[in-house]
């Protein structure tokens, strides 16, 4: 499915991020990922527990029923799962067979993030969630914040290339965070073991008018570097170090500060995402305003880009037709991180998705007569 080959959606032997840590609590809560409906919880323990949504008697949705200690009783005739998924109580019987389950899928905590393995669970590894420290939320010299979780009407290949490319910031974010250097600055793309990372150095650019710039405290000529990591398929840590400008700076060399904005980038379906974002910066660590200003800032960007994503998705939806895609010098690391995510889907081998969600579900079809 474009933008990636034909007959392509997604990887299924990755992490993505399903929710933030706050959102996951002794309450159940329903989320669908990569088409899937899941149902999310914690134990008494804390521990947080992730399951198919369907109860495989009736199909009703498990997070409609109720938690009992630490496992979830369905509203409509009473199944309860404990969680594993394993199917420990039939009101209206005795016994339960030792095939009724639903499927439970590997979850891991890390800062924030609760992270969901969606492929087989015998791949999930936790060594391929993205480094806390070379994302900057684990660094005693950065502050992270939690930021949101913002619903995007648009497939998340769209979202994955809008942040890696970012030259579209001279254009569509003219007025908050970007500048006519960001769109004419050369471009490093390198693909590394973990991630793809993109660079662009922007010199003696003049940001101090905008509101990052006024964010910052910028003043006069700035020279501007912006780093981009990519983490296949879901994942982009984003940002810039701001510095007065070597060449006609007031200050030359003077560091103003760095900003990282965090994207995770779940699909919900085929066609729409979950977008959560974060951010985390090296100056004014205990200045609660200036929090609030990176937060408004980077809100401001976020609403541009869900509106343009969200707009490309209406013209997809209204078919293609006859035209062809092009590309220009500045879509090398988009090409190149479709390129890994086209990859992935096909690590995960020859009609590999539809092969897992068989093979998942066996366990809770093995048997349906009643016993």
């Amino acid at each position: 499915m474009y933008p990636l080959k034909e007959g392509q959606t997604f990887p299924r032997n990755q992490w993505y991020i399903a929710a933030w840590a706050h959102e996951v609590g002794r309450e159940l809560l329903a989320r669908q990922i990569l088409g899937e409906p899941l149902v999310f919880y914690r134990t008494e323990s804390g521990m947080p527990v992730a399951l198919d949504n369907r109860c495989p008697h009736r199909r009703y949705p498990l997070s409609k029923g109720r938690l009992v200690r630490d496992s979830v009783q369905c509203g409509y005739h009473g199944l309860t799962y404990d969680c594993t998924g394993k199917c420990t109580a039939i009101p209206s019987q005795d016994s339960v067979p030792p095939t009724y389950a639903v499927r439970a899928y590997p979850v891991h905590q890390a800062w924030e993030w609760l992270w969901v393995w969606m492929g087989d669970p015998a791949l999930a590894d936790i060594a391929l969630i993205p480094d806390s420290r070379t994302i900057k939320v684990d660094d005693p010299d950065w502050l992270p914040e939690v930021g949101g979780r913002v619903p995007l009407k648009a497939r998340y290949q769209l979202l994955n290339e809008n942040l890696l490319d970012l030259s579209h910031l001279s254009f569509l974010h003219s007025d908050n965070i970007g500048s006519a250097g960001v769109a004419t600055a050369p471009v490093s793309v390198e693909e590394r073991e973990t991630h793809l990372e993109v660079a662009r150095y922007i010199k003696s650019d003049r940001l101090d008018h905008l509101p990052v710039g006024k964010a910052f405290g910028l003043e006069g000529l700035t020279d501007r570097t912006m780093i981009q990591k990519f983490f296949a398929p879901s994942f982009h840590a984003t940002g810039s170090d701001f510095d007065s400008a070597m060449s006609g700076g007031i200050d030359p060399g003077r560091h103003f500060g760095s900003l990282r904005v965090l994207h995770g980038v779940t699909p919900e379906t085929a066609t729409t995402t979950h977008y959560f974002w974060g951010f985390s910066r090296d100056f004014k660590r205990d200045d609660a305003r200036m929090t609030e200003a990176m937060r408004s800032v980077i809100e401001s960007a976020l609403v541009q880009d869900i509106e343009a994503l969200e707009e490309i998705e209406a013209m997809l939806a209204g078919g293609e037709g006859d035209i062809a895609e092009i590309s220009a010098r500045a879509d090398a690391a988009s090409l190149r991180g479709r390129r890994m995510v086209e990859r992935q889907i096909e690590n995960d081998g020859p009609a590999r998705g539809a092969a897992v969600l068989h093979d998942m579900r066996a366990n809770a079809t093995a048997s349906r007569e009643p016993v």
